[in-house]
């Protein structure tokens, strides 16, 4: 049986693809959002994502984590992946290390903030929650949205009143705010955030559940996962055009701006996706395999 024959042009659209392959070099390091791109349900990694993410490392190409999350959500993954180096949580405040979670570098928000922020949320029934590095702390009475603010971090502590509580010594490590009520609380206390402090702060308010509460989220405004993978390229003699991202949601466009090349999930919203350099097909809510057809593609 003869070989198969191919059309002039497709022999030339496949040399094209092969010459423009060996042009892009391989990144240096690929960052990768948690939930809704490397963990689906149950915080489970699909097999080819995980065996991807090893193929990569054989290439010489590091593998960090950019969440979310605080360190303590993060670091069983990165434990688990067997990563080394700086990781990337609490969407950008923090550096920690992915083998023991020690903290290397953290950009929190201000002292002044955190207590005025607080007294504020109060003040508009909302209930308060302090993300640290390492662990949350939040207030009696927010039991019905603990399951909510645990995607973060297992480690949860309630107190009768975050200011008479042993937390409030540490508020000054506070690296996300996040109050959580109704909408008109939301909206009074964000206004009021933003009138106050809007140049030190970054805002978001969103709808959390069919209960009709809302959520207003706080962080430094040098805070977000570009702002942290620059500090880290930063420790490690690397530039933007030297690293790849995956991720699925909004607070993955600043990355997906920045970084030389990045991956949109399948399942992401079309805003979001519009940013990043491809789209990928896979999506981590299914069966997974995104970061693996994300991985696929830097590899040829």
């Amino acid at each position: 049986m003869g070989r198969a024959r191919h059309a002039p042009g497709a022999r030339w659209a496949r040399r094209a693809r092969l010459c423009y392959l060996r042009a892009v070099p391989l990144p240096r390091l690929l960052a990768l959002d948690l939930d809704g791109t490397l963990l689906g349900p149950g915080d489970r990694i699909a097999p080819e994502d995980h065996q991807a993410i090893g193929r990569a490392l054989r290439a010489g190409i590091a593998v960090t984590i950019a969440t979310g999350r605080i360190t303590t959500g993060a670091l069983p993954t990165a434990q688990a992946l067997g990563l080394r180096g700086a990781m990337v949580v609490a969407d950008g405040a923090v550096l920690a290390d992915a083998v023991d979670g020690t903290a290397l570098s953290q950009h929190s928000l201000h002292e002044g903030v955190v207590t005025e922020l607080t007294h504020a949320m109060g003040g508009h029934a909302l209930q308060p929650f302090w993300f640290l590095h390492d662990e949350i702390h939040g207030e009696h009475g927010s039991e019905a949205v603990a399951g909510y603010v645990r995607t973060w971090s297992p480690r949860l502590s309630l107190h009768a009143a975050l200011k008479h509580s042993a937390a409030w010594e540490r508020r000054h490590e506070v690296a996300i705010a996040i109050g959580v009520g109704l909408q008109a609380g939301v909206e009074r206390t964000a206004e009021w955030l933003q009138k106050l402090h809007g140049d030190r702060v970054n805002v978001a308010s969103f709808p959390l559940d069919r209960e009709q509460r809302w959520a207003m989220m706080v962080r430094d405004r040098a805070s977000d996962k570009a702002q942290g993978l620059a500090r880290l390229c930063l420790r490690e003699g690397l530039d933007a055009s030297q690293v790849a991202v995956v991720g699925d949601w909004i607070n993955d466009v600043p990355m997906f701006k920045w970084a030389g090349r990045s991956f949109a999930m399948g399942h992401s919203p079309d805003d979001v996706a519009r940013h990043a350099t491809e789209r990928l097909t896979k999506t981590a809510k299914g069966v997974g395999g995104g970061v693996a057809e994300a991985i696929g593609r830097l590899l040829g």
